[in-house]
């Protein structure tokens, strides 16, 4: 079972019409779900302050076997953390799903209500075959008394506007200029390996680089990155390749660049991360990638952090930070508690006398 959960600024738009919620899914995740369940957890003013998604997995029943509900339960207290949620809306995405849902899932929505019960328990429960414009949605679950982020009892059923076209998915686009990808490979093909550079020869070098307290080495490591920043990613030579290798590959330079996430060189640091965890193996393709995936965690970009994060473990098993990482956004801590990780980045710059950009983000969630 897959587990991928995400947390989202403040400003994020989520309607509170049903219909617009759902077409929203494939926006919040980044790819349109399917045989998923989709839990959306709100605060009582109707904002959206976590979205998880997880793999669909029933028992001949239909209801969720054995592992499903076991994560359930403990999805259920990793939302009950999160300040101000009142309630979760669960959407079941199955192809299956149809006009009696409302019946035939009706155990499934109360086990998972259950489940969330630390958390609010659900506002509603929704099912469709797909996610694609002109699916029928079913409300198959509701309580007693509705509650947010629908001002009003959801219909019983409708046809689901174009994903594409949702306000979320529009103003992500604006934002971001991340479009939603057909499916999760998609999203882990965006790190498919390149070769190294492309000279002829090639002289990819394996980067060394010993245990030693953070110097004057690592101050030099890092402005080359910063320089890097500035030029772009056209044009890597074999020995500019290696240059970058050897200084990603130091600990502490890695620590003190984990702090661009927040910065206003944040889109120039994504692009550079991708190209070097894509282009650079072992030691370095995971500091390269560990660092892409911390920098979408802090954007509460959960299924693109979590892409990265198993890029670095495929370079190297071992590489602690990214095992770190992964397990934090496995168990749902949200960016906002990672604030410490920034405040040593920042620190160690001064302690290196490193100048780095001006901070103009803050963690999602």
């Amino acid at each position: 079972m897959s587990i991928s959960p995400q947390q989202f600024p403040d400003d994020e738009v989520v309607p509170a019409d049903p219909d617009a919620l759902l077409a929203a899914l494939p926006a919040l995740l980044g790819f349109p779900p399917e045989e998923s369940l989709v839990l959306l957890a709100f605060t009582d003013r109707g904002r959206l302050i976590a979205t998880i998604r997880i793999d669909l997995d029933l028992d001949e029943q239909g209801r969720p076997d054995f592992e499903m509900r076991r994560q359930l339960t403990k999805l259920g207290g990793v939302a009950a953390r999160y300040e101000g949620v009142v309630g979760t809306v669960a959407v079941r995405v199955d192809a299956k799903a149809g006009p009696d849902a409302p019946r035939d899932y009706r155990t499934f929505f109360r086990m998972v209500d259950r489940a969330f019960g630390p958390a609010g328990g659900l506002s509603a429960g929704f099912a469709l075959p797909a996610v694609v414009a002109g699916a029928r949605w079913f409300h198959c679950f509701a309580p007693m008394i509705p509650e947010v982020p629908f001002l009003w009892p959801p219909e019983a059923s409708g046809l689901l506007s174009d994903p594409a076209l949702s306000a979320v998915a529009l103003a992500r686009a604006v934002r971001s200029g991340r479009q939603v990808c057909a499916d999760r490979t998609e999203i882990a093909g965006q790190l498919a390996p390149l070769p190294h550079c492309a000279d002829r020869p090639c002289r990819a070098r394996t980067p060394i680089v010993p245990p030693a307290p953070p110097g004057p080495a690592d101050a030099r490591r890092c402005r080359l990155i910063l320089d890097q920043l500035e030029r772009g990613t056209g044009d890597l030579s074999c020995d500019r390749m290696n240059a970058l290798a050897e200084a990603i590959s130091s600990v502490h330079a890695r620590d003190l660049l984990l702090a661009l996430a927040l910065t206003d060189r944040r889109d120039a640091a994504e692009d550079l991360w991708r190209v070097l965890a894509r282009r650079l193996d072992g030691r370095a393709g995971a500091a390269a990638a560990t660092l892409l995936g911390h920098l979408h965690y802090m954007a509460g970009e959960g299924v693109y952090a979590g892409a990265a994060l198993d890029r670095a473990l495929e370079h190297d098993p071992d590489y602690h930070l990214a095992q770190l990482l992964n397990t934090a956004l496995f168990h749902g801590l949200r960016p906002s508690e990672l604030a410490d990780v920034n405040d040593f980045s920042v620190t160690l710059a001064d302690q290196l006398d490193v100048a780095l950009p001006p901070r103009t983000h803050r963690p999602a969630g």
